[in-house]
């Protein structure tokens, strides 16, 4: 049992000694334990009816503890087949096989020498019920000094303190009244541990074939024209775009069946509900067509939302990919439900080969769908790739999306223009038709007079 006192000092002997032996003797003479203080401490345990009684004796030469707080006695006496016998948990008498006590090489009896009661740090002794007992930790606290003797007593009932034939209890001297227990902390876990523990359960659930609700289609994609990819509505639509993307598809959803429905009132005489079939469709399966990126592309994105990985070379078996005949049939399998798709056997090898999606690739996509974080790390990736042979490709193209890029690439050239502008060459020819060209030539020299 560990214990705190506010910029106090505490030292804590814990007792522990059969009743049996303490009932039959009613006195169990002196014993010395010394504690994590330094000091050895004289201890008589005594009963006085139903009351335990318990007499401290201050040790011979008074050792203020060093540092702040108090420790737990690691050299006190515990039961032993011959009498008292060393105990790691402080102070305890056991009941003897021979029907005695054993002698200790700390020996027995009170201290030879009166102490120096002006060094003495404690002024309070509490007796504190062991928890095991199961009845409230009433404490026992007596207020001393030493001036009127070289000893200590105090009293606790019995049945505060005995508990399966054993009498259990810590002495506690302390500075102060008032004594806290302290609480266990909560295990900590380890960071790392915690983020590959959450990387692993979201692995689990990107390729979870049963609960994913959105599916990807690739127009631009001939490759893949077949395949779907799918996911989570509700982790994508954290994202704004892909919120937007979600929405639109639920909307087209919600206008065909609105149309069914109106088609089927008209025949029906009004008997169905055009609500029904709209909650229905919306609440099920969602086909997006993907026009402006690739699956790889996607895969990665996937990846990094639901993990927080960046990994350029696509895992196939770590996504839930079904296949059709053909892409005509996709939207009618849809409207079937995930049950008439075929899935992709994760365990075989894919029979897709995907190329390593670029940085450039990944920023726009992340940029499409609002990925801000992933779009941030992309942005910076493609400005450490920027030298001299990709400084106006880079400019022209995603530079001009991304005012990030743009600069970097800007203050490049400007800082390289000898390099970048050898005599009889012109860098900007093959970019003379973009729609920015003359824009950016006078960014460039309004950089190059700034610098200047």
């Amino acid at each position: 049992m560990t214990f705190i006192l506010d910029s106090d000092i505490t030292t804590t002997i814990r007792v522990e000694t059969s009743a049996n032996e303490l009932m039959s003797s009613w006195n169990l003479g002196n014993q010395t334990v010394r504690t994590s203080d330094g000091n050895s401490w004289s201890v008589r345990l005594s009963c006085e009816g139903n009351l335990l009684v318990v007499r401290i004796y201050l040790p011979d030469k008074t050792k203020h503890p060093s540092g702040f707080g108090f420790g737990q006695s690691t050299s006190g006496f515990g039961p032993s087949n011959s009498g008292f016998g060393l105990s790691s948990s402080g102070f305890g008498l056991g009941q003897s096989s021979s029907g005695g006590f054993g002698q200790s090489s700390s020996g027995f009896g009170q201290p030879s020498s009166r102490p120096n009661s002006s060094a003495c740090p404690y002024k309070y002794l509490h007796l504190v019920p062991d928890k095991r007992q199961g009845t409230p930790d009433e404490i026992t606290t007596t207020a001393f000094s030493f001036t009127n003797g070289s000893f200590v007593e105090a009293k606790i009932s019995l049945n505060k303190v005995y508990h399966e034939n054993y009498v259990r209890f810590n002495i506690v001297l302390s500075g102060k009244e008032k004594l806290l227990e302290k609480q266990p902390e909560a295990p900590k876990m380890d960071l790392q541990d915690a983020a590959a523990k959450n990387n692993e359960t979201m692995l689990v659930l990107l390729r979870d074939i049963y609960s994913v609700d959105v599916c990807f289609v690739f127009e631009s994609d001939n490759t893949c024209s077949n395949v779907g990819l799918w996911a989570h509505r509700t982790i994508l639509s954290k994202y704004k775009g892909f919120e937007n993307t979600i929405q639109t598809a639920c909307k087209d959803i919600s206008s065909a069946s609105n149309d069914m429905s109106n088609l089927a009132i008209s025949e029906r005489d009004n008997q169905m509900s055009s609500t029904s079939v709209e909650t229905n469709h919306v609440l099920g399966p969602l086909l997006i067509p993907v026009g402006k990126f690739t699956m790889a592309t996607l895969c990665v994105l996937l990846r990094y939302i639901y993990t927080g990985q960046i990994k350029l070379s696509v895992e196939i078996d770590k996504h839930a990919i079904s296949t059709t005949e053909n892409s005509l049939i996709v939207q009618g399998i849809m409207s079937r439900g995930k049950e008439s798709v075929r899935w992709h056997l994760l365990e075989t090898d894919s029979p897709w080969k995907f190329k390593d999606v670029t940085w450039v690739e990944l920023l726009l996509a992340s940029d499409h769908y609002g990925v801000e974080d992933l779009r941030l790390r992309c942005e910076d990736e493609v400005i450490s790739t920027i030298d001299q042979s990709n400084v106006f490709e880079t400019l022209f193209t995603t530079g001009c999306s991304f005012d990030r890029i743009k600069e970097a690439a800007l203050n490049y050239i400007v800082g390289n223009m000898t390099t970048l502008f050898p005599k009889g060459k012109d860098p900007f020819a093959p970019h003379k038709d973009h729609p920015k060209c003359h824009d950016l030539m006078i960014e460039i020299f309004h950089h190059k007079a700034e610098r200047n």
